[in-house]
């Protein structure tokens, strides 16, 4: 299963890069995941506190990419061909003091098909509410 998501935002990279990496903003703009205890170190475990649907989740992932054009974070099981998985939230400069911000979920296994039929649409529709509540942040911040 592989779902993403964009949406374009009305300032420069940097700025929307600096909200993206300070986990202790998230509860401010982040509706699916609220609270990510860690630090920003590839290589990390970090917590995600998630809230998809009317479900409340606590996740642990691996940071694999923070370098300013993307945040990353895995998961995989002890049994890597029953699932695996990442998120990658990648920044692309538009020029313009303008940013495309795209989220994508891969959870890829023989969990993948599963995961798709039970979850596909609310993980969906929670990955744009995320990219919404990044753009209205960030925008009200931005000069």
């Amino acid at each position: 299963m592989v779902l993403t998501t964009a949406i374009d935002i009305a300032a420069p990279p940097e700025l929307v890069w600096e909200v993206l990496a300070d986990f202790s903003s998230y509860p401010a703009w982040n509706p699916l995941t609220p609270k990510v205890e860690g630090s920003l170190e590839v290589g990390t475990t970090v917590t995600l506190h998630v809230r998809l649907g009317g479900n409340r989740m606590t996740r642990q992932h691996t940071l694999s990419r923070a370098d300013g054009e993307a945040l990353c974070w895995t998961i995989q099981s002890s049994v890597p061909w029953f699932m695996r998985g990442e998120r990658c939230q990648t920044l692309t400069d538009l020029g313009d003091g303008r940013t495309r911000y795209e989220n994508e979920e891969r959870v890829e296994g023989l969990v993948g098909p599963l995961v798709s039929l039970s979850y596909g649409r609310t993980i969906q529709a929670s990955l744009e509410a995320v990219g919404e509540g990044l753009k209205a942040h960030v925008e009200a911040l931005a000069p």
